[in-house]
């Protein structure tokens, strides 16, 4: 049986706004606050108001100084820069942001040198299998993995999903994706959700028949270490 591979797919760099620009390097310099900085971006609405948002934004922001994980000046700025992130175009900067974590983060599964795609679709050979887009892709000589990114798994991923269901359509293609391959192939559900939604999302879609994906949260984006 012919390979699957990962095609057609965009640069990442295409998904990075200015003000995503500027988190990414404020979470450089302050690797600390990149949990809280995830579990804000999770727990956002896209129904919020700009007030609810707002003071979202300033209780995290004060955690993280009254935790003592930066001073009052780096408090001030990260203020400005999550201000700055969220107005407009949350929700597909919110799913950009996870997509460029993942990229950068590199593959879960996988080890050694890998080629990553982003919003691809997958082949069989020459032969495309699906239309449905794949958000992060990482290929190499140990395999395939492919991940379908949710900045919140438990809003996107809850009851029904069912085969018939357009989520659950979506998930079927991915649990298929092993068999279809016939290689090493791994698929994830990832997002940035903490370890309690983790492991009730991977009993949820294991419920539901799909045995063969498997579940990354916050904790694996955040566990290789240096990469922001």
């Amino acid at each position: 049986m012919k390979k699957c591979s990962c095609r057609k797919g965009k640069s990442y760099r295409l998904l990075i706004s200015k003000e995503m620009e500027r988190l990414f390097r404020f979470m450089k310099r302050y690797p600390e606050v990149k949990s809280c900085i995830f579990v804000l971006i999770n727990t956002y609405r896209p129904t919020d108001s700009e007030r609810i948002t707002a003071e979202r934004i300033f209780h995290t922001v004060r955690e993280c100084y009254d935790a003592g994980l930066i001073s009052f000046s780096a408090a001030v700025e990260l203020l400005n820069v999550l201000k700055s992130f969220f107005i407009k175009r949350t929700d597909t900067r919110r799913g950009n942001f996870l997509e460029v974590v993942l990229s950068k983060r590199g593959a879960i599964r996988l080890k050694g040198k890998v080629r990553r795609l982003n919003q691809c679709r997958l082949y069989r050979g020459r032969v495309k299998i699906s239309d449905k887009e794949i958000d992060v892709a990482f290929s190499g000589p140990e395999g395939l993995e492919i991940h379908e990114c949710k900045a919140n798994m438990i809003r996107q991923w809850r009851d029904p999903l069912f085969k018939r269901t357009k989520k659950g359509r979506k998930l079927g293609f991915l649990n298929e994706v092993a068999r279809e391959c016939g290689q090493r192939t791994f698929a994830f559900c990832t997002g940035l959700d903490g370890s309690f939604a983790t492991e009730y999302i991977k009993e949820l879609l294991e419920a539901y028949g799909y045995k063969n994906l498997l579940v990354a949260g916050k904790e694996e984006l955040i566990k290789s270490g240096d990469f922001l």
